[in-house]
């Protein structure tokens, strides 16, 4: 590579990192900010703003200064949007999850007020049966997959489904509407969800929110097995495994972190 190609690249290099240094938490940026976060001299930000902004990607704030993403990212995040399929993209990560933890994982989406299974991956030495299925719907208040989606909706919709009828599936299900609050509550500051024996007698399972490029809780990951093995002494353990596979996903559906909004999916 010619002195000069190393030079492009190194360019094109830090105009990723100036774009990659916005966020939900800092919207707007200034130059000698950019300069001193990613150690970069102050006419090299300068340039680079200034080019990014010439070409739509950047836009600058005339009362501060300071720069913002620019409205052409718009337009191309939703080609991107357009295309991507939660399942693709989890398959590989849901994948790497079951062999390191051996239980099964499954990818869930909200659908008709109930949540449905879109992906499932049994882990060879444990063909289990009862674990659930692709295409199997279950209540939110019921299922872990359910609940982690709930938690994360808006209030209102929230108390509609808390006051509907909660279905007592086993003696263990949850039917409370105060105890269920607390559950969602409980969720929202873990970042995850544990429901044992709830839909089904003899399984525990725990699910974790997949957030997408909006900070909207679209899908949950979730770990599901028998009781007997799947145990509070392992929840802990299986729940940052979890967390990362679903973070993972996260950022490839575009979630860059942040304050996540409540889903408006259903």
């Amino acid at each position: 590579m010619s002195k000069r190609e190393t030079s492009s690249v190194q360019s094109i290099d830090r105009a990723i990192a100036i774009l990659r240094s916005f966020s939900l938490q800092n919207p707007e940026r200034g130059v000698n900010e950019l300069s001193r976060e990613l150690g970069l001299h102050r006419s090299t930000v300068s340039r680079l703003t200034l080019a990014l902004a010439q070409g739509g990607l950047l836009s600058r704030n005339p009362e501060t200064g300071k720069y913002r993403l620019g409205v052409d990212l718009i337009g191309l995040a939703a080609q991107v949007a357009s295309y991507i399929d939660i399942r693709e993209v989890a398959r590989p990560i849901l994948r790497e999850l079951v062999q390191n933890c051996q239980e099964t994982a499954n990818l869930s989406v909200l659908d008709a007020g109930q949540v449905v299974n879109l992906e499932q991956f049994i882990p060879p030495n444990y063909q289990v049966k009862n674990i659930g299925w692709v295409g199997r719907r279950m209540d939110l208040h019921a299922s872990a997959a359910g609940r982690v989606l709930l938690a994360y909706m808006p209030e209102d919709r929230i108390e509609r489904h808390v006051h509907a009828r909660l279905e007592r599936y086993t003696p263990a299900t949850m039917t409370d509407p105060d105890a269920l609050r607390q559950s969602l509550r409980v969720i929202r500051e873990r970042g995850f969800a544990v429901v044992e024996e709830e839909l089904e007698a003899g399984l525990n399972v725990i699910a974790a929110p997949v957030f997408d490029h909006k900070g909207q809780a679209v899908a949950a990951v979730s770990i599901a097995g028998p009781a007997y093995r799947v145990t509070p002494a392992v929840f802990h353990e299986l729940a940052g495994q979890l967390r990362q596979s679903a973070d993972a996903i996260s950022r490839r559906l575009g979630y860059r972190g942040g304050d996540s909004t409540a889903s408006d999916n259903e």
